[in-house]
């Protein structure tokens, strides 16, 4: 019983320093320094509309707090590559789509361009999104396949990339 809470807790305070250092200089620090730099060519005027990009911010982050509570207590690990979960994680957000924490990233920034009535921002949310598919193509797929074994393989079969399904992915598929 201790290691499963030591083992909850290392992957918490894991999982909130990811959240503390990473997420901002993403979702915060970056996004200033574009809209500092960048001239107002790069800028839009949707008025009082702008405030809707408060909507996938919000949802964004609620996506990336569910994810990593699932990370931590379904996984019992962290989005951190070096600490990665020990158990597949396909409970949650997971049962329907295999990349929700990606997804609720990539909603903060558009979120963001809107907000804060910035094209530089969504070229931005598109050159992460362009990342995050490289790396999981080529990084996080592979990994995964390797670590979790023929698991993983139902898994990824059943569940879309990007695109949710209706119904919840169950294990004994």
């Amino acid at each position: 019983m201790k290691s499963k809470i030591a083992e909850t807790l290392i992957a918490s305070v894991g999982t909130l320093v990811f959240i503390a250092v990473m997420l901002p200089v993403f979702f915060i620090w970056i996004p200033q320094k574009i809209l500092s730099s960048s001239s107002s060519l790069y800028l839009f005027d949707i008025g009082i509309y702008r405030f809707f990009g408060w909507v996938p911010i919000v949802l964004g982050v609620v996506i990336y707090l569910w994810c990593s509570h699932s990370f931590v207590f379904f996984g019992k690990g962290t989005p951190i590559p070096f600490t990665p979960t020990k158990k597949l994680v396909v409970k949650g957000l997971y049962g329907f789509v295999r990349n929700p924490m990606y997804i609720g990233g990539i909603l903060v920034l558009l979120g963001e361009a809107l907000l804060l009535e910035s094209k530089a921002l969504f070229i931005y949310a598109g050159i992460i999104f362009g990342a995050f598919n490289f790396f999981i193509l080529f990084f996080e797929e592979p990994y995964l396949g390797d670590k979790f074994g023929e698991t993983y393989q139902r898994y990824r079969k059943s569940v879309p990339r990007w695109i949710p399904r209706l119904t919840p992915y169950r294990e004994d598929n």
